[in-house]
C-alpha cells in the first residue's frame, strides 16, 4: 500500500513527514489542516511500520472525528484501528474502564446541563441560599475550577480575596461535588477533571496509557483547555511524539474555558518542538483573504503569519451601514435573492453570521414572510428534548440505580400524584440514614419515610422500576421498546389530543429508531455504553444537514463550516465587540471571532451595520464596529479618530426624538450608503466646564435626571473630552460626555 502525496503542497509534506518528537502545526484558515493531520496517521502506519494501535487521534466535534475515520478508511482500510474520537468521549472511555480507582463504579451517570442545574439547585435548598440570584454564578465558577483541574479548595485559595461570595461558592461546590459522587455521576466537566485525577493519582494507570499511545495528535490545539493540555502532556511524556494542529487566529471559545496560550507558547513549553506553518488557503477568494488578514494583524497576542491563495480574481467585499436594523434586514435579503437569480446561487450557499442570537428575530421574520427555507444553527437539539430526556432517564435509573437526579426527574412522570414534597421527605430521611434514594424507595413499604396515600404512590414506581431493573439483560433495543410500553409513554402523549404531545411520541418512536441502530451496529452493548454515547452527542451537536435552505448562525457556531456567500451582520461597537469583552481586555478574541467569520466565505462576503438598532425595548444610536474599518485596511490612529468623532456628534451621543417609534423609522429618501469612513466629522460646540470628571469610575453608579441610576460600562477619552457609556436598567445603554452631562457619581 502506497500513499498518493500529489494531493499534498510541499509545506503540507514536510509537516506530514516530521514524526518524531513534539511537533506544531500553525494551520491558517481553509489551509488543508485535517488532510495534513490524517496523512499523517496514515504516514505512521504505511511508511513507518507503527502499530496503529499505538496513534491517537484526538478532535473537538463528533462531525470532525466522522470526517477523519472516513478519510482514514479510505487510506488505510481494513488497517485503521487508529483510536479517533473526542476529548470527552476519549476521557469517558478511559473512565469506564478504570473510574473505581477514584471512587466510582463503571455505570456512572454523565449529567446534562438540566442534571447539573437540578443538583446545584438541591444543594443551594439545602444551605438556604437564593438559588435563583447564585446559581449561575457559582456553576459558573465550578466550570472554571474543572477546567482549570482544581479542587474546591484550590479554587477558594484563588479566589478568596477577590470574589464577593467566595465562601458560598467554596461551600456550594464542595456539596455540589459530594452529590455527585453519592449519585455516582459527573457533570460534563467532570470527564476531563476526573481524567486528570485518575492519571495524576494512579501512575500505574499512567504507564498503561502512555504504552498504548505512543503518537499523540491533538487537532484545533488552539481550543484546548488547562485540563485537556495536562491530559495529553502527560500521556505524551513518555515518548515524546505529541503532534498539534491549531490556529491561534482561530481561538474563540475562551469564555468556556480554552487557553490561546497553549499554542502560542507551545515552543517553549517544549523547546525543541519543531514548528510548521501551513498558509496556503484553498477556501476563499484573495479579496476575502485580504479582508481576513487585514482584520487580524491587528491582534498582538498572536505568531505572525498572512493567508494566501493561488486562486486568482473574485469579486470585491461589499459594505453597508443601514440607517436602521430593518434596512440592513432588508439588503440582506435582496441581495440573497438577486444573486439567487443572476447567479444561480441556491439557499444553501448563504449564510448570515451574527454575533448575538437576539439578532436572528428580523432575519427569520423577513425570510418567513418571504416563504424562504432557513436554519438557525444552535437551536434545540433531538436528544435534548424532554419526552427523549424523559426516556433517558428510565434508562439511566436501571444502569445506575444511585442516580437520585434521574429519579426524581421520572418518579412522577407519568403522573402518579407523587408532589415535590413527597420527593424532598424521602431525600431528608435518606440523607438522615445514610441510604440512597432508590433503597428509600425499594422500602417505602416498610421504612416510615412516608404515610398514607404517598406511600402507594410510590409503590406504584417501585413495582415499576423493579420491573424494568428485572429486564435490563435483554438486547439493548428490545429493552428500550419493553420500556417505553411499560412506562406507557404512548398513552401519557397521544390520550391529551394535543398536536405537540403527537408529536413528542412521534419523537420517542424515533428514538426507539435510533437505538436499533445503533444496536445492530453495536451487538453486544449495554444500556450503560449506550447511554455515555447519548450523552456525548449534545456536546458538539454542530451536524448541518445538506437540505437547500438559508443559514442564520452566531459566529462561533459555524466554526470549521464554510459556504459560497457569507453576510456578517451587526458589526457595531458594544455588539461586535461586546461591551464586555471591551470591558474585560477581550477584543483580542472578539477580533478572531470576526477573523473565524470572514474565513467561511468562499466567493462573496458583506460585511454590514445599523445607525439605529430596537434593543433593550427602545431604537438606539449604534456606532459602527472598530471590525469594519479594520476589514477594509483602516490603521488604527485613523480609526480611533473616527470613532471619537461619532461618539462626540450629537446622533453617536443617542439625542433621537423619543416619540419616534421603532416602526415608523424610515430612513431619509437621499440617504445612500453610507460607510464608517463617511460619518459625520464636525464635532459641536460645548461649553468650557468645572466639573471634576475623575469621580466617575468604570463599574461605578451614576444618577441621571431623566433616565435614574445606571451603571458605567465603558469609558473612554480624558478630561474635559472624557466620554461614558451608561447601562440603565430601564433604558438600555446611553453615551455622555461627562464634563457636560446631568451625570453624578454614586458614592
Amino acid at each position: 500500500m502506497l500513499l498518493d502525496y500529489s494531493y499534498l503542497n510541499d509545506a503540507q509534506k514536510q509537516a506530514m513527514q516530521d514524526t518524531e518528537g513534539p511537533v506544531l502545526v500553525l494551520a491558517g484558515a481553509g489551509s488543508g489542516k485535517t488532510r495534513v493531520l490524517t496523512y499523517r496517521v496514515a504516514y505512521l502506519v504505511i511508511e513507518k511500520r507503527v502499530d496503529p494501535r499505538h496513534i491517537l487521534a484526538i478532535t473537538f466535534t463528533n462531525k470532525a472525528t466522522g470526517e477523519m475515520r472516513e478519510r482514514l478508511d479510505r487510506l488505510l482500510g481494513d488497517n485503521n484501528k487508529v483510536w479517533i474520537s473526542t476529548f470527552h468521549s476519549f476521557c469517558a472511555m478511559i473512565l469506564k474502564r478504570f473510574a473505581v480507582r477514584i471512587g466510582y463504579n463503571e455505570n456512572f451517570s454523565i449529567y446534562d446541563d438540566s442534571d447539573s442545574n437540578r443538583a446545584l439547585a438541591k444543594v443551594l435548598r439545602q444551605k438556604h441560599l437564593d438559588a435563583g440570584s447564585l446559581k449561575d454564578t457559582i456553576k459558573g465558577h465550578i466550570g472554571t475550577a474543572k477546567n482549570e483541574g482544581l479542587t474546591p479548595d484550590q479554587y477558594y485559595a484563588r479566589i478568596k480575596d477577590e470574589v464577593k461570595d467566595a465562601d458560598d461558592i467554596h461551600e456550594v461546590f464542595i456539596a455540589y461535588e459530594e452529590q455527585l459522587k453519592s449519585n455516582n455521576a459527573m457533570d460534563f466537566d467532570d470527564l476531563l477533571h476526573k481524567t486528570k485525577e485518575l492519571l495524576e493519582s494512579c501512575s500505574d494507570v499512567l504507564e498503561q496509557l502512555q504504552n498504548r499511545y505512543r503518537y499523540i495528535h491533538v487537532d484545533e490545539f488552539q481550543d484546548t483547555n488547562g485540563v485537556q493540555f495536562d491530559i495529553v502532556r502527560m500521556l505524551s511524556d513518555k515518548w515524546g511524539n505529541l503532534f498539534v494542529v491549531g490556529d491561534d487566529d482561530q481561538s474563540i471559545y475562551g469564555w468556556r474555558g480554552a487557553k490561546v496560550e497553549n499554542i502560542l507558547h507551545f515552543d517553549k513549553l517544549y523547546p525543541n518542538a519543531k514548528i510548521h506553518k501551513l498558509f496556503q488557503n484553498y477556501r476563499s477568494t484573495p479579496n476575502i483573504l485580504t479582508c481576513a488578514n487585514n482584520v487580524i494583524r491587528n491582534n498582538a497576542e498572536r505568531h505572525e503569519k498572512e493567508l494566501f491563495t493561488s486562486k486568482t480574481g473574485g469579486v470585491k467585499v461589499e459594505y453597508f451601514t443601514a440607517y436602521n436594523d430593518r434596512q440592513e434586514t432588508q439588503w440582506i435579503i435582496e441581495n440573497i435573492k438577486s444573486l439567487k437569480r443572476m447567479y444561480g446561487y441556491s439557499n444553501k450557499d448563504f449564510a448570515i453570521l451574527i454575533r448575538v442570537n437576539s439578532l436572528s428575530r428580523s432575519f427569520e421574520n423577513t425570510l418567513s414572510s418571504l416563504r424562504i427555507k432557513y436554519r438557525v444553527l444552535g437551536g434545540f437539539k433531538f436528544f435534548e428534548r424532554k419526552e427523549i430526556q424523559d426516556v433517558i432517564a428510565y434508562m439511566r435509573v436501571v444502569s445506575n440505580v444511585k442516580d437520585a437526579e434521574a429519579i426524581a426527574r421520572i418518579i412522577n412522570f407519568p403522573r402518579r400524584g407523587i408532589g415535590d414534597t413527597s420527593v424532598e421527605r424521602m431525600l431528608e430521611y435518606a440523607r438522615m440514614h445514610g441510604e440512597d434514594l432508590i433503597d428509600v424507595i425499594l422500602k417505602i413499604n416498610v421504612n416510615g419515610a412516608l404515610g398514607g396515600a404517598a406511600v402507594n404512590k410510590v409503590n406504584e414506581f417501585r413495582l415499576l422500576i423493579s420491573d424494568l431493573i428485572g429486564h435490563k439483560d435483554l438486547p439493548l433495543h428490545e429493552f428500550a421498546e419493553y420500556l417505553v410500553g411499560k412506562v406507557n409513554f404512548e398513552y401519557a402523549y397521544t390520550s391529551t389530543g394535543k398536536e405537540e404531545d403527537e408529536n413528542r411520541w412521534e419523537n420517542i418512536l424515533e428514538f426507539l429508531k435510533h437505538i436499533k441502530e445503533y444496536s445492530e451496529a453495536h451487538p453486544d452493548a449495554s444500556i450503560t455504553e449506550f447511554l455515555q454515547t447519548v450523552s456525548l452527542v449534545p456536546e458538539r451537536g454542530e451536524e448541518v444537514r445538506d437540505d437547500d435552505i438559508v443559514t442564520i448562525a452566531t459566529m462561533h457556531s459555524v466554526k470549521g463550516l464554510e459556504f459560497k456567500v457569507v453576510f456578517i451582520a451587526g458589526c457595531e461597537e458594544d455588539i461586535f465587540p461586546s461591551a464586555r469583552s471591551k470591558n474585560e481586555n477581550g477584543v483580542e478574541e472578539e477580533r478572531r471571532v470576526m477573523y473565524v467569520a470572514i474565513t467561511r466565505a468562499q466567493e462573496r462576503l458583506y460585511i454590514s451595520s445599523s445607525r439605529q438598532r430596537f434593543r433593550f425595548n427602545r431604537v438606539q444610536s449604534m456606532l459602527p464596529s472598530r471590525f469594519m474599518e479594520e476589514a477594509k485596511g483602516g490603521q488604527q490612529s485613523k480609526i480611533d479618530e473616527l470613532r471619537k468623532k461619532w461618539e462626540t456628534h450629537d446622533f453617536g451621543r443617542g439625542r433621537y426624538d423619543d416619540s419616534v417609534m421603532f416602526d415608523d423609522i424610515t430612513p431619509p429618501a437621499n440617504r445612500g450608503r453610507e460607510t464608517f469612513a463617511q460619518l459625520p466629522t464636525t464635532q459641536p460646540a460645548i461649553k468650557p466646564s468645572n466639573k471634576d470628571v475623575s469621580r466617575f469610575k468604570l463599574g461605578g453608579g451614576v444618577t441621571h435626571n431623566t433616565y435614574g441610576e445606571g451603571k458605567i460600562i465603558m469609558i473612554a477619552g480624558s478630561g474635559a473630552d472624557m466620554q461614558a457609556t451608561v447601562l440603565f436598567p430601564k433604558w438600555g445603554t446611553k453615551k455622555f460626555l461627562l464634563a457636560v452631562a446631568p451625570l453624578t457619581p454614586k458614592e
